[in-house]
């Protein structure tokens, strides 16, 4: 009888030490992203989305358009100028319409179909948006979701 209680309690010990190492690993991945991303803020003075895509880092509308996209996950041109003009005090549509085929362009947004309608919405590329989750550390994927 002894024996089996103490089988049982070694058993039970193994189980509590999984689950200190599962979290244990846990902790640490996050640690290493902390400071990767310590490590990019030294070097780029900032974490905005011109790391992930330098291609824009000197065009402001374009980077304000991929801020957008992130925040509404898909919006058509009118929506991105009301929410520019919301942003930056000024936009029209033809520039967003103009910025955004640059950007497509560049595979940092696609153009979706939307269902019933001849309408175009845009929305990140799933590229650049796992660029940034890698960037930032988080692991996802995409199977899961339908956003992007």
């Amino acid at each position: 009888m002894p024996d089996e209680d103490l089988a049982r309690e070694v058993q039970e010990l193994k189980k509590a030490l999984e689950a200190m190492r599962a979290s244990f690993e846990i902790v640490s991945q996050m640690a290493q992203s902390y400071l990767r991303l310590l490590n990019i803020y030294a070097e780029y003075g900032g974490l905005g989305i011109d790391v992930v895509i330098p291609e824009i880092k000197h065009d402001p509308i374009a980077r304000e358009i991929v801020r957008i996209l992130f925040d509404l996950r898909r919006a058509n041109v009118s929506q991105i100028a009301r929410e520019l003009k919301g942003r930056r005090g000024k936009a029209s549509r033809n520039t967003v319409r103009a910025k955004l085929e640059g950007l497509v362009e560049l595979g940092v947004v696609r153009e979706v179909p939307v269902e019933g309608s001849r309408g175009r919405v845009y929305t990140l590329s799933r590229d650049v948006v796992r660029k940034w989750l890698e960037l930032i550390g988080m692991p996802i994927r995409f199977e899961q979701t339908k956003d992007y």
